[in-house]
Formats: C-alpha cells, structure tokens, sequence
C-alpha cells in the first residue's frame, strides 16, 4: 500500500490527470475487449471489408469465363479461411440465420445480383470446422448464368484476426488521445488558479501584504480568491495602522526622553546623574527604533535594477566586513530597504562576532547570500525567536550591544517583502551563520505587482 501511495502524483492536477488517463484507457480497454470477443458480427465486418475486392472480382470474372476457366479461377482463389464454388442453389444450413446488414453492404458493390448471407455460428460447420459466414451471389451472365456462386468464410486465429482488425482500432485510439489531450488541457486550466493561491499564500506566509490573486475559474475558486484578497488588504490595513501607531508612540516618546535628559544634566550629584543619563540613553535608542520600525514601510520605494554585489560591496566597505562574491547580479529590489536588511545582518555579526565574512553565490534561478560571524552563536531554542520584534538573544540594554531588538525582524520584513527569506544557524567551527535566499522570479514578480499598485 505504501509503495502504491508513492506511485501516486502529489499535484492535484496530475491526480486528476491520472485519474482522466486510467479511467478512460480503462473505458476504451473493456470496449475494445469487448469489441474484440463479441465474435461473429465483429468478425464478419471485417471478413467482408477485407474480401470484398476479391469478391467482386471473381463474379466478374465467372461472368465472363468458360466452365473449365471458372473452376480454374476458383480453385486458385481458395485460401486456408475461404472456401469457393458454384452451385444451382445458394448455401442455406438449416438454422442459420439471415444477415441483411451484410446482404445489402454487398448488394451495394455488385448491383443487380441477388445476395444470399447467413451467419455461420459455433453450431454451424462444414467438415468439423466451424464457419465464420455464408455468403452466396447469384451470377447474371455468361456460362455460369443462374447459379449461385457459394463463400464459404472460416474464422481466422487470433495472431491473424487481430492484425486485420487493427484498422477498425484506429478510430478507437484516435478518440481515446484527443479525448485526453483535450482532458489534460482542461485539467490544468481548471487547477492553475489553485497553484497560484497557492504561490500567494505562500508568499502572504512569508510577509508579502501586496500579492494578490487573479479571481478567475470556477465559482468555488473565484469565492476562494475573492477571499484570500480581502484577508490580504484586512491584514495590511492592520499591519499599516500598527506601524503607525509605533511610530507614533516613538515619535511622541522623544521629547520627554529629550526633557529628562536636559533635566538630568543639571543634577549634581554624579552618582545618580550617571545612572539617569544611561537610563534616558537607552530609552532613547528604544524610542529611536521604535520610530525606525514604524516608517521603515519602503511604500514609495520602486524596486529598480540594482546590482546586489554592488550593494552588498559597499555595505562591507561602511562595516569593515569581507566579501566573497563572483560578477555582478542584476536584480529589481527597493536599494534602500534591502540595503538596511542586509546591513543589520552584517552590522550584528561585526557587532558580536567582531568580524563579518559576506559570500553570494548564484545557483539558476536561487542567489543564497550568507553572513558568517565567529561570535559566540546563539542559542539554538532562540534561533527563530530573534526574529521576533523586540526579542534580543542577550538581556541586557547595553548600547554597544544593540537596541531594542528590531534589527532581525526588520530584516526578515523586508527580505520577505522582496519575495525571499532569511534564517539563522549555529555553524559547527563557531559562531553563526545567516542565510539569505532571493529568487530572480520571486524578485520580478514582486517588482511586477509593486508596480501595479504604484500605478
């Protein structure tokens, strides 16, 4: 059962196609099965398509011939399956029965002769051998005028019978690979708006609040798409007036923050104006970043080409970090925002690790930029915690050590925002290792619908 489940697609639309593939093979398996088995009737169709020319041929020659040619001329035109004579009367075995259909199919090749046809049957049979069919065609003129010439047609075996019925399958087959084309086709056009919501979703997962999905299919999925675009624009709305509201609890501490300062400048005694000055300090760089992380929406930032090793060079230069990295790779990102995603990465690893090596590499489709540090790593049941707002690895709000926590998930923001993402590991010679993964079609999709919701 296990290994049947491997061999099962996990796509929806090959399930579908599989499913159309095997019930329709199937379909056309029993049919022609059938067709196959149903025997005589079958049979004598293609007995008579086949023979027909040869019959002709031979009334027309017996019309035509002395006695002594006609025997000859039938004699030769016997095979191993068919039998011919001439008689006074026609071949009509007690029982047989009549075949009109065949009658009139002959009637239509050799107008103005008299038909006799009767199906052959298992109970019918000449010498021990069962017949197939009994076709008998009155003669008209010449020394046999008046007598019957008699058919005697023997089934042939399956090695034979089934290669002359190859082209009565070919209209079968036909029906059954348009029917598929056809089937696929509209498969795929039926779950292409599901891999896109899909592709969305996945996106909306990862932070991107401007990917919409095209509401077109069936009703079911227009309903579905219709819906994920309004969770969508509810949850940037929100997101939106969250970071206002940061913003503005940021904006707004900074002047009292800015008071107490001056105020405490003028104690005098220096064992509590040191404390408070430090105090006030730190509270300030909280209300800074709060500020930062409320307007760093990058809105009105148009992604444009950007050479990210370009980028990434001076990043490294302003740090004194190292880069390793091969030509330059054209890509539409927003310089601005990426730039400060790219810088806390760097600005944290020279931060705790004191030295930053930067590498990019380019893998088709996949850029995978890493940011290596030899500082004392982090915990790993803190590694994806980090990148929570206002979350920090160390306790302390030591301003040489970071502010309020934001640098991490600000850059995951912003990396998702390009269609990308970022994640944190323990290297195994020390200190940590960020990951960077940008793709060049997530980046232009992203460039694409930023653009449109500019215009």
């Amino acid at each position: 059962m296990i290994r049947l489940r491997r061999l099962v697609p996990s796509g929806l639309a090959a399930r579908f196609s599989l499913l159309l593939i095997v019930a329709l093979v199937g379909v056309n398996a029993i049919a022609g099965f059938l067709l196959a088995r149903e025997g005589s009737g079958f049979d004598q169709a293609v007995r008579i398509q086949r023979d027909m020319g040869r019959l002709v041929a031979l009334v027309t020659a017996l019309e035509e011939v002395d006695p002594d040619t006609g025997a000859t001329i039938l004699a030769q035109s016997a095979t191993g399956y068919t039998r011919f004579f001439v008689a006074p009367e026609p071949v009509q075995p007690a029982g047989a029965r009549s075949l009109p259909a065949i009658e009139q199919e002959v009637r239509v090749a050799l107008p103005g002769h008299a038909v006799r046809a009767f199906d052959g049957g298992r109970e019918i049979s000449v010498s021990d051998q069962p017949l197939l069919l009994l076709l008998s065609v009155q003669l008209g003129e010449g020394a046999h005028q008046g007598q019957w010439l008699n058919s005697l047609l023997y089934p042939l075996p399956p090695t034979r019978a089934w290669w002359r019925k190859i082209p009565f399958f070919i209209p079968l087959a036909a029906s059954l690979l348009g029917t598929l084309a056809v089937g696929l086709i509209f498969t795929r056009r039926m779950t292409a708006p599901l891999r896109e919501l899909a592709t969305a979703a996945w996106a909306a997962g990862h932070g991107d609040r401007s990917v919409r999905v095209t509401e077109v299919g069936a009703r079911e999925l227009r309903e579905a798409a219709a819906a994920f675009n309004d969770m969508q624009q509810r949850i940037a709305d929100f997101d939106a007036e969250r970071m206002r509201l940061v913003a503005a609890i940021g904006h707004d501490l900074r002047t009292p923050i800015t008071s107490l300062r001056i105020r405490a400048e003028m104690v005098e005694d220096d064992q509590m104006r040191g404390p408070m000055i430090r105090t006030l300090a730190e509270m300030a760089v909280i209300a800074d970043d709060l500020l930062r992380y409320g307007h760093d929406r990058h809105d009105g930032e148009t992604p444009v080409a950007t050479d990210l090793v370009a980028l990434l060079h001076q990043l490294c230069d302003d740090r004194g970090a190292t880069l390793d990295a091969d030509g330059p790779i054209a890509l539409p990102l927003r310089p601005v925002a990426i730039g400060r995603a790219l810088g806390n990465l760097i600005t944290n690893a020279i931060r705790y690790g004191g030295t930053a090596l930067v590498r990019v590499r380019q893998t088709g489709t996949q850029i995978t930029i890493t940011v290596e540090d030899d500082g004392p790593g982090i915990p790993p049941h803190l590694l994806e915690r980090v990148f929570e707002p206002f979350f920090r690895g160390e306790d302390s709000r030591n301003l040489d050590t970071g502010g309020a926590g934001l640098g991490l998930c600000i850059a995951r923001r912003i990396i998702a925002e390009h269609g990308g993402s970022v994640t944190l590991a323990n290297r195994v010679t020390g200190g940590l290792r960020a990951e960077v993964r940008l793709g060049l079609r997530l980046a232009a999709s992203q460039s694409e619908t930023s653009t449109e919701i500019a215009a």
